[in-house]
């Protein structure tokens, strides 16, 4: 399998090569160190992965993307980027790895991409474009995957999601659920900020589809779907002081 590594400083490239290495020593490594060189990479060479770093010397690696009639393979961003850009790959569901790359992190990635179908890239970059701009919360998108297929979703379109293992579905407004094989402390991180509430460790609810929260009986909420959703004791306060809050 030929793994191209397209990253303008010679260090990176270093580490992330030996522990590419470490995981399977049997992969073809391929090395370019600015956009145009890693463009001709790809193009001469048709890598079956990808690690694209952002900021190079000569542009972006999303300048490079651009560039390709369209995305053959599994690319994973390596990034030394803030915090908001990597919520905007986490919203889109693209991989990424943090600068400097985490030998167990890059295992996880790698294993993962592996097994997984090639993306409807135009989909998902557009979703990016508009998630690494600041939105409002009502505007903003997510990227979901099941074993089928990609969906990309409004953020106000769930109602909420459910834990089971490391599964999550997303009970929705507008589409059967979608059961996505991430567990719920991920989604967790990731909507809280947007209104979401964690009421119970099964279940995430977005406040904006919350109707009714019954006291009784330990606590319960109903969702305007008229789906009910427990509550545990220690969360019972937190959610009396949100409501009070929001609404």
């Amino acid at each position: 399998m030929k793994v191209a590594l397209i990253d303008d400083e010679e260090d990176a490239r270093y580490t992330l090569r030996s522990l590419v290495g470490q995981v399977d020593s049997s992969f073809n490594m391929l090395e370019a160190n600015s956009v145009a060189t890693g463009l001709e990479l790809i193009r001469e060479h048709r890598p079956e992965i990808v690690f694209l770093d952002v900021m190079m010397k000569d542009g972006t690696g999303f300048d490079l993307l651009k560039q390709l009639p369209g995305i053959n393979f599994k690319l994973v961003i390596v990034s030394g980027h803030d915090e908001f850009a990597l919520q905007a790959f986490r919203f889109s569901a693209i991989d990424y790895l943090v600068k400097p790359v985490d030998a167990d992190e890059l295992y996880t990635t790698l294993s993962r991409i592996r097994s997984s179908m090639v993306q409807p890239w135009q989909q998902i970059m557009d979703v990016l474009k508009q998630n690494i701009q600041p939105v409002s919360e009502t505007d903003r998108k997510i990227v979901l995957k099941d074993m089928n297929a990609v969906y990309v979703v409004s953020v106000r379109s769930i109602i909420r999601c459910q834990a089971s293992d490391n599964y999550t579905t997303f009970h929705l407004t507008d589409q059967p659920p979608i059961i996505v094989s991430k567990p719920l402390k991920e989604y967790d991180d990731l909507l809280t900020p947007l209104k979401f509430f964690r009421v119970h460790q099964s279940h995430l609810i977005n406040f904006d589809h919350l109707q009714q929260f019954n006291k009784r009986d330990g606590g319960s909420i109903k969702m305007k779907d008229g789906s009910e959703v427990p509550v545990s004791s220690r969360k019972r306060e937190f959610i009396i002081e949100a409501l009070s809050k929001i609404h």
